[in-house]
């Protein structure tokens, strides 16, 4: 059976907010937000010109961007890709004709050192560019990252796209252009349920992509024709019985991840009020000791054994 993605609302998973997802029974395309599904609609050679025009769209308003024309796709081995995190983080490396790397990802969970990992993979991608020898002057390529966040980053609540950058804290001015991260908070793009504000490339690239799974054809095909051929790709249709098979233990796997983030957070809650609880019995315990109330006492009233009493109050 065919599970469906729907996004068609937002929900808090402890403090973070996230894109909530349902399943059902039936639907004509594939989703971006499992790893089967964004690798092949951006991460094969027969699509290429599906991510070379989601990145110009990122970048069409800087006055000094030079836009790609072709792209190659690096070692595949640098995807991570398993079955622990393939319903949570994935991603596409490429080179450009214009001199540039580009790490693309979809992010479905936040983690703790979200932050730190893109910047620890960004420097690999830098080292990893690195020649033996005296002769090398540190000419590495640009690292650009860019990712596609299912949920949003506390510091930067409401807000949509993140640019960082090396800057000067002063005057913001950039110190080098040899690393980028372009943050896309999924759960922010305020044009998700209006098509007809989409104008701008990446508006509707945003659009397709969060709403992909869960219509019945794609928008902006009538005049476009790169859309026009997205729609024949996405189609689950137009899977053979190995691709729909990935697919589906993608669609599982992705289930699995949501499920587990869920329980964590509900878990963490409810520890939390325990904790809070117990912290506010002890207090009550300390208080009725300190007014000169007897242990024996304390313990008739609040149904705790006079040991752990003792224990709270320090007697």
């Amino acid at each position: 059976m065919f599970c469906k993605i729907t996004t068609d609302s937002w929900e808090y998973v402890g403090n973070i907010l996230y894109l909530h997802i349902k399943v059902n029974d039936i639907g004509k395309y594939i989703s971006p937000f499992v790893d089967f599904g964004f690798k092949y609609i951006f991460g094969r050679d027969e699509t290429k010109d599906f991510l070379i025009d989601f990145l110009n769209a990122l970048f069409e308003n800087e006055p000094d961007y030079s836009p790609i024309v072709e792209l190659t796709y690096l070692d595949k081995e640098k995807s991570r890709k398993n079955k622990e995190n393939r319903g949570v983080i994935y991603d596409i490396h490429c080179r450009t004709d214009n001199g540039k790397l580009f790490t693309v990802e979809m992010q479905n969970a936040s983690e703790i050192y979200f932050v730190e990992r893109l910047l620890f993979y960004s420097s690999k991608t830098i080292t990893d560019q690195g020649r033996p020898g005296r002769d090398w002057q540190y000419d590495y390529l640009p690292v650009y990252n860019v990712a596609l966040m299912n949920f949003e980053l506390g510091r930067f609540k409401g807000k949509f796209r993140i640019d960082g950058a090396i800057c000067d804290l002063i005057t913001h001015e950039p110190i080098t252009d040899k690393v980028r991260y372009i943050l896309l908070q999924l759960p922010n793009f305020d044009k998700r349920d209006d098509v007809e504000s989409c104008k701008t490339s990446l508006e509707r690239w945003m659009y397709n992509i969060i709403n992909m799974a869960d219509m019945e054809s794609l928008a902006f095909t009538q005049n476009n024709e790169l859309f026009q051929r997205l729609d024949d790709v996405a189609s689950y249709a137009a899977l053979d019985e190995d691709a729909r098979r990935e697919y589906d233990a993608d669609v599982k796997a992705y289930r699995t991840a949501v499920g587990q983030l869920k329980y964590t957070a509900i878990k963490n809650r409810a520890e939390g009020r325990a904790e809070g609880r117990a912290e506010g019995r002890a207090e009550m315990i300390k208080a009725m000791y300190l007014s000169g109330m007897s242990i024996e006492k304390i313990s008739k009233i609040t149904k705790v054994n006079e040991d752990e009493i003792c224990r709270i109050v320090g007697s």
